[in-house]
């Protein structure tokens, strides 16, 4: 059994090659005790505490709102689990067995590496090397007795990550798997937004009332006529009071526009303005065409496709390679070490509620 937690795999795949919190050099006592076992690998103590460390980073930013004290790790929640039932769970619990998860996929991508001749160059494992060594310089006394991880152990983690890395992009490679110059099309307006919609005091949606609408729907067509007479219309859209519902925005087909609007552009040139105010459901829009390829947010789009979808061509094959992989999150992992982890007393998140006593019977 394991939780769902969307996100994670690309996540720490990546920042287990940026990682700064990490300890010193030399064998540890961590590195003796053997959290569990995958695709014939030991995973010892030390390694789990690099991953955990790294899902740790990923929850206090992703989710930093809801992070006003360590204490949110020890308190409950309702999760769903695999089979779509649901028990509570704290979310120092969840969090450990997303770690846990990130490295059996990791280590399972991992002992499949010959079968697609994947391996690290020698300016790759440089590079590496160059990693491991920086982040020695960045670690405290305290963290290095805390988690006791070598540099020997953050070596290892880069080299896999990076192999893994490079095996999900020869997995692409091998289906042929490319993203068109229209998948990736990103357009560049300028847009000026007079919103018939608000929100009261308790945050709740208002509709604007007819008087107001009426005058929002003025606005903008004075406001476009000013533009055609030859007014910049960043300028204008500071006349009118709307320098903070305007500006540039790159668009594609994953925006989340109004329809009206989406079809309002289609035809537009570089440089153009709509002759026309746009009526949507939320308001009235002046739009300017500033770029209908934006070259620059095009490529990054095209990069962004391109990791997604080797990112799913990775997953499939891991759950190929998991079939045979008997797994129990209780039965198979050593909680008596694990419980030596524990993200209150770690956080880097301050509160008055503070008690670094994380829950040691979590599992």
């Amino acid at each position: 059994m394991f939780y769902k937690v969307k996100r994670l795999f690309a996540f720490v795949l990546v920042l287990a090659l940026t990682f700064t919190v990490v300890p010193g050099c030399g064998k540890s006592e961590q590195s003796g005790k053997i959290v569990f076992s995958v695709a014939g690998q030991d995973v010892a103590l030390d390694e789990v505490w690099f991953y955990c460390r790294s899902v740790q980073e990923y929850y206090e930013s992703y989710y930093s709102s809801m992070f006003t004290s360590p204490d949110v790790w020890t308190s409950s929640y309702p999760v769903t689990k695999d089979d779509g039932s649901t028990e509570d769970s704290t979310l120092e619990e969840i969090a450990k067995r997303s770690a846990i998860k990130q490295i059996r996929e990791i280590k399972l991508a991992y002992s499949h590496r010959d079968d697609y001749n994947v391996s690290l160059t020698e300016k790759e494992k440089q590079e590496v090397a160059k990693q491991a060594s920086e982040m020695m310089k960045k670690v405290t006394k305290e963290e290095k007795k805390t988690m006791g991880i070598s540099e020997d152990t953050a070596t290892k983690v880069f080299t896999e990550s990076m192999v893994v890395a490079k095996l999900r992009s020869k997995l692409a490679e091998k289906e042929g798997v490319e993203i068109s110059d229209e998948e990736a099309k990103t357009s560049k307006i300028y847009y000026i937004y007079f919103p018939t919609s608000a929100t009261d005091s308790s945050g709740n949606a208002v509709t604007a009332s007819d008087k107001n609408k009426k005058q929002a729907k003025e606005d903008a067509e004075s406001a476009l006529k000013r533009i055609k007479d030859g007014n910049d219309i960043a300028t204008v859209a500071q006349a009118y009071g709307m320098g903070g519902t305007s500006g540039e925005m790159t668009i594609d087909a994953d925006s989340n526009l109004p329809d009206e609007l989406k079809k309002s552009i289609e035809n537009l040139k570089d440089g153009e303005l709509l002759e026309k105010v746009v009526s949507a459901s939320d308001g009235f829009y002046v739009i300017k065409m500033i770029n209908v390829v934006d070259e620059s947010a095009t490529a990054e789009k095209k990069e962004e496709l391109l990791s997604n979808k080797e990112q799913e061509l990775l997953s499939d094959k891991i759950k190929e390679w998991s079939k045979d992989q008997d797994f129990d999150y209780d039965k198979d992992v050593n909680w008596e070490f694990m419980n030596e982890i524990n993200f209150a007393s770690e956080s880097t998140v301050k509160g008055s509620g503070a008690s670094g006593n994380a829950s040691k019977d979590s599992k």
